[in-house]
């Protein structure tokens, strides 16, 4: 009974994956496109049989498909942890040039929501499309181009097992029989370095509590996600300040307004109590000679009335 090793094919869409498994396998069994949409729309299992050990050969969904969310490829990314239960070999992470964040972070998720910080030993970055890759100094002079890009990658690379490179020119839709020849040539090329390093990795990693990997994917959020909530909090407590301010501002003008009628009545009081004395005093004004005219009248009858009892 041969050796069995599990292949677990991860990368985004467009990277070349599902063509670097058929060159692994020597086979067209898996869908190639270059397409931004992944064409692997559930993971997809193919065995192949080299040198007495058998292949397991898992194709998972591409990274970046735009029609699912980032919870929806995490489950079907799950489904191959899931089929690796027993012990995997090795993860292959495909990428076709720079590593995009959306890339560096698919490789943090394998290490802390897949699975965890040991399978970074098992991993091995596969860098497809590069036409130089028989030529060891342009690899190494590629390797530390992408080690100097950012500190981020430098630490991907870094804890990997190991960078290799290949190309893999598509056959698909050819009808040039020489063009078919010469890229099948490439192709095998490619897949004798992949095969002698596969052969060459003899480390099994097992995954650990893929009971609760279910609730670790539903309970995990990538950093734009949770600077995401943030920025919705945030905007949501703007709203309010706003909603409270012009409720304040509302009741601000509704005192303003009160206080203007307040000061109105109150000058008005004023303004008819002044005209009330006015009129008061113009009115005792007018009255005074009546009143001196009427004394003195009095006064004369006083001194009549006396002069007369005299006599």
């Amino acid at each position: 009974m041969s050796e069995i090793r599990n292949i677990v094919l991860i990368g985004r869409t467009g990277n070349g994956k599902s063509t670097l498994a058929n060159v692994i396998g020597n086979m067209n069994r898996f869908k190639e496109s270059d397409l931004g949409v992944s064409e692997t729309k559930n993971i997809q299992i193919e065995k192949v049989e080299v040198e007495g050990i058998t292949y397991r050969l898992i194709d998972t969904i591409g990274i970046g498909d735009t029609r699912l969310s980032n919870q929806e490829v995490l489950n079907k990314i799950a489904d191959a942890a899931y089929e690796v239960k027993d012990g995997l070999s090795q993860l292959l992470f495909v990428t076709s040039g720079r590593f995009t964040e959306e890339e560096i972070d698919a490789y943090d998720l394998l290490r802390t929501v897949i699975f965890d910080q040991n399978i970074a030993k098992c991993t091995t970055i596969v860098r497809t499309k590069f036409s130089r890759f028989r030529k060891p100094e342009k690899c190494k002079e590629d390797t530390d181009a992408m080690i100097k890009e950012n500190s981020k990658l430098a630490e991907v690379i870094g804890s990997c097992n190991k960078v290799i490179h290949v190309d893999n020119p598509s056959i698909v839709d050819l009808e040039d029989e020489d063009e078919i020849n010469v890229n099948e040539n490439i192709r095998e090329k490619s897949r004798i370095i992949l095969l002698t390093h596969l052969y060459a990795c003899r480390d099994n990693y097992k995954p650990e509590n893929l009971d609760q990997l279910n609730d670790r994917i539903k309970n995990h959020m990538t950093v734009k996600e949770q600077l995401q909530v943030q920025i919705e909090e945030m905007n949501a407590k703007e709203e309010e300040y706003k909603r409270r301010f012009g409720e304040a501002s509302k009741q601000v003008e509704e005192v303003k307004t009160i206080m203007k009628s307040l000061v109105q009545k109150h000058e008005k009081e004023k303004k008819e109590l002044a005209e009330t004395m006015e009129r008061q005093i113009r009115e005792a004004r007018n009255a005074t000679p009546q009143i001196v005219e009427r004394h003195h009248y009095h006064y004369r009858e006083s001194e009549r009335r006396g002069i007369c009892s005299i006599q």
